[in-house]
């Protein structure tokens, strides 16, 4: 019984997005804490990583607006697929700071997912961003707490 409540409270679960049902019930799930608070508060492992507890406010501001959400893995990461009812697949990536370093990694994460899933809008999210450089113009650079607050 504890389990459960703990389960269903404090932890939940994304499956990796694949059109099939029984390979996506059989693949790699992520796990995501229900609040970062809890988090910090543990001295869990996730707290040590910004990034992580910013993909983590993400997934709770996404599951918000939809419950068919997946990551997609396959040589290249894509944090979030959402799929809200009635608009195009939402693909976001989410950093702590986007800088020259990462930035090829998070537009190859945004791209394999655009190939995957078909179509969609894509969102790039940090905390911090580097000025000065160019991203494709599918994509959408945004600061988190602004996109937070729209």
């Amino acid at each position: 019984m504890m389990d459960e409540v703990f389960d269903i409270y404090m932890l939940t679960r994304m499956e990796r997005y694949d059109p099939s049902v029984i390979r996506r019930e059989m693949s790699n799930k992520k796990v995501y804490l229900y609040d970062n608070g809890l988090a910090t508060a543990l001295n869990y492992t996730l707290s040590e990583d910004r990034g992580k507890l910013l993909e983590n406010l993400v997934y709770r501001h996404l599951r918000e607006m939809t419950q068919e959400m997946y990551f997609i893995r396959n040589g290249w990461e894509c944090d979030f697929v959402a799929f809200p009812h009635g608009r195009e697949p939402l693909l976001v990536q989410v950093t702590s700071r986007l800088d020259t370093n990462n930035l090829a990694r998070e537009i190859k994460g945004l791209d394999a997912a655009r190939k995957r899933v078909g179509s969609g809008r894509t969102l790039l999210l940090a905390e911090s961003i580097q000025p000065g450089f160019d991203v494709p113009e599918w994509i959408r650079v945004a600061p988190v707490l602004d996109w937070l607050l729209e």
